[in-house]
């Protein structure tokens, strides 16, 4: 395994070279994202786990997709991040990762992939596992922490995609660049705030009330 490890670090290495040599950035980061998810998913098929927690999985993420589809005309302000935040306090840090992951791949389904697909893959997913380090009922049931880790979202959502949209000018990042991509989209962001801020406050006490009985039926 040491030997393994060692030569994926060696490959990574040259290929972040040859990226970087070519001005390849975006390219770059994409394969480290997307190499940067995989251990979660290799881990979560190594422990082999049951047909219900698949199911509860799927069904989950089936919600957090169909919520982004239903508020399709309201731009930036939908209640899929709220949702993913909801399933890492209640079903913790690898769950969260997941629904993040595959709720972000699953709905561009309709909102179209691309290379800014892995960026919205990894900022749900962190995201959802950052949700996941909170499972205490205290912060659940506390509305200032639901507030602040809805506006920490948002804040955290669209920095990560403003690098992406500093790349996808010319494939390389300037901070400059990056300074401007931030304050021009303040606008979208302060609406990634508020609505997850609402959509918690609104949807928490329901939600956590269903989903720790779905956690005591199939005992996660």
């Amino acid at each position: 395994m040491t030997y393994i490890s060692l030569i994926v670090m060696v490959f990574l290495s040259l290929l972040t070279y040859v990226f970087y040599y070519y001005h390849q950035l975006n390219l770059l980061i994409i394969l480290l994202i997307i190499l940067s998810t995989l251990p979660f998913y290799f881990r979560y098929e190594y422990r082999k786990p049951r047909a219900r927690e698949i199911v509860v999985l799927a069904i989950y993420i089936a919600l957090c997709v169909s919520s982004r589809v239903l508020f399709m005309l309201t731009p930036s302000f939908k209640p899929m991040a709220a949702l993913i935040i909801i399933a890492g306090l209640v079903f913790g840090k690898e769950f969260g990762f997941l629904c993040g992951s595959l709720s972000a791949v699953v709905s561009n389904i309709f909102f179209g992939q691309g290379p800014w697909t892995p960026y919205q893959m990894l900022s749900l997913a962190l995201i959802g596992f950052i949700a996941g380090c909170f499972t205490n009922r205290v912060y659940k049931q506390n509305k200032i922490f639901l507030v602040f880790i809805g506006i920490f979202s948002g804040i955290f959502y669209s920095l990560l995609m403003d690098i992406w949209g500093v790349l996808s000018v010319d494939q390389t990042f300037l901070v400059s660049r990056y300074i401007v991509m931030i304050l021009s989209s303040l606008p979208t962001t302060f609406i990634y705030c508020l609505s997850n801020s609402i959509f918690l406050i609104v949807l928490t006490p329901a939600m956590i009330r269903k989903l720790e009985r779905v956690k005591i039926k199939y005992e996660f």
